[in-house]
């Protein structure tokens, strides 16, 4: 257990590492082409984001998920799983290919079809490393994910200001795209030592297939939902409002998919390894959920509090319409990286069919809810948004609280001595700034002060995590 607990410390560090410098690299990334490109440009990418994402879920088919899960995985099911998804790949960019003009007088951009032909072939280029990630997220090696990712990133983002600045348009986005997942599936080549042997079993594809099709189904469901919302207002309102809402979600999504991805990735297969002793699983639980609680608040309180003056100054006036929207969707993905906790003790016990009930309960809630928003403006969308959220938060918790006695009420006793710390240090923060003229000396004096204060109150409350990271920290400094 002692190993286990060695390997998540240090997953979390370079999970952190990891996601926290590609958020930064494509954060920067997007202040710059926000300044050099028009709101249109980033709705027109919007418009395309639905078919791309479940374009590359039915690529991977839940197979990455399947493998983890599974713990005898040997090159036969690898193997498999590659050659399963490169064909399918090819597939599905055809399908992409020759919908393109649909696609176009659906929205009635025809630019649209030509982006559509270029963005798809992602689908093909990712195809060809998923395999190589999911062995490294197996073996909790987030070190060379790191590496992988950050070059790949800065590679990206190098394309994209070129081409910005030479005046493509909105082909910088789609470039930088292209050339950053390229380089990503390079690397994974290049600094994985796996490669496909030349076999192709049918019966490991089953076995596979029979976890990986539920999470594949849930996984579509997802995407299309979520992704609904820049369909239907892609559709109905202007190709400029959509790149507001745009903008606000890559905003809002930063601190959660960040949190996210870094605990998801590094607890779920350490469920899978205690997923046999309840009272092991309830713990991995709750420090997953406590230490959610502690990355991810105070970045949520900062950026709602402190949105109006980061907006103009990062975005300048024309994106002014995004702050209302970033402040309201802010608070809908406050639960976004809980759900993810509680969907991996779903998986780790293999019960992907629940997590696929759980989607389309939600997925319901979610359709009945901008039914009864669209029509009266972006503001009251996005606030139905929040609402499905909280909704949504019950649900995926009920399992939790059935079956390991975990319920969303005792996992948001647990989040509620960070949520109270976030919210004084934030709030005392501002009013100490909210006397300072400059703009650019409130941001970043409010943003310094909430950390420091949030630091100060973690000492105080003697929150674990603190200390947890801090030794950690120290520890690789010593070495070091």
């Amino acid at each position: 257990m002692n190993s286990l607990k060695s390997k998540a410390a240090n997953g979390v560090i370079w999970s952190g590492i990891d996601k926290s410098s590609t958020m930064l690299i494509q954060f920067i990334f997007g202040i710059i082409l926000a300044r050099l490109l028009l709101p249109e440009d980033f709705g027109l990418v919007g418009m395309i984001t639905i078919f791309i994402t479940i374009s590359q879920a039915i690529v991977e088919s839940g197979f990455s998920r399947a493998l983890i899960q599974k713990k005898d995985a040997n090159q036969i099911d690898y193997s498999t799983t590659f050659f399963f998804n490169f064909l399918i790949s090819i597939v599905v960019y055809a399908i992409l290919y020759f919908t393109a003009p649909f696609i176009a007088n659906f929205y009635n951009e025809p630019i649209l079809i030509d982006l559509v032909k270029v963005v798809g072939l992602n689908v093909i280029i990712s195809s060809a490393a998923i395999v190589h990630r999911t062995i490294l997220i197996k073996q909790i090696n987030f070190k060379t994910q790191a590496i992988v990712n950050i070059i790949a990133g800065l590679t990206g983002v190098a394309v994209g200001i070129s081409c910005a600045l030479s005046g493509l348009g909105v082909w910088s986005l789609v470039l930088q795209y292209l050339s950053r997942n390229f380089m990503t599936s390079l690397l994974f080549w290049v600094m994985n030592s796996w490669k496909p042997s030349l076999v192709f079993s049918i019966e490991a594809l089953k076995q596979l297939f029979d976890f990986g099709s539920k999470i594949l189904a849930t996984t579509l469901l997802y995407a299309a939902f979520q992704n609904i919302y820049l369909v239907v207002i892609g559709k109905i309102y202007k190709s400029e409002e959509l790149g507001y809402y745009t903008r606000a979600t890559l905003f809002k999504q930063i601190p959660a998919t960040l949190v996210t991805t870094i605990i998801q990735n590094v607890s779920f297969p350490i469920l899978v390894d205690v997923i046999d002793d309840n009272e092991q699983v309830k713990k991995v639980m709750r420090r997953s959920v406590k230490l959610t609680a502690f990355l991810l608040f105070p970045m949520i309180i900062v950026l709602i509090v402190f949105a109006h003056p980061l907006v103009l100054i990062l975005l300048t006036e024309k994106w002014l319409p995004t702050v209302i929207l970033l402040q309201i969707l802010t608070i809908g993905v406050i639960f976004f990286p809980i759900n993810a906790i509680n969907t991996n003790l779903l998986n780790a016990r293999g019960r992907s069919d629940l997590f696929l009930k759980l989607e389309i309960i939600n997925n319901t809630i979610t359709i009945l809810t901008l039914a009864a928003t669209y029509q009266f403006g972006m503001t009251i969308i996005a606030i139905g948004y929040v609402c499905v959220s909280c909704i949504g938060f019950f649900t995926y918790t009920y399992y939790s609280g059935k079956h390991i006695g975990y319920s969303g009420i005792k996992q948001i006793v647990d989040m509620m001595p960070y949520i109270f710390a976030s919210v004084l240090s934030v709030v005392i923060s501002y009013f100490i700034w909210s006397y300072v003229d400059s703009r650019g000396v409130f941001l970043v004096g409010g943003v310094v002060t909430s950390v420091i204060g949030y630091i100060i109150c973690s000492y105080l409350f003697k929150f674990k995590e603190y200390e947890d990271i801090k030794n950690r920290i120290q520890s690789k400094l010593r070495k070091t």
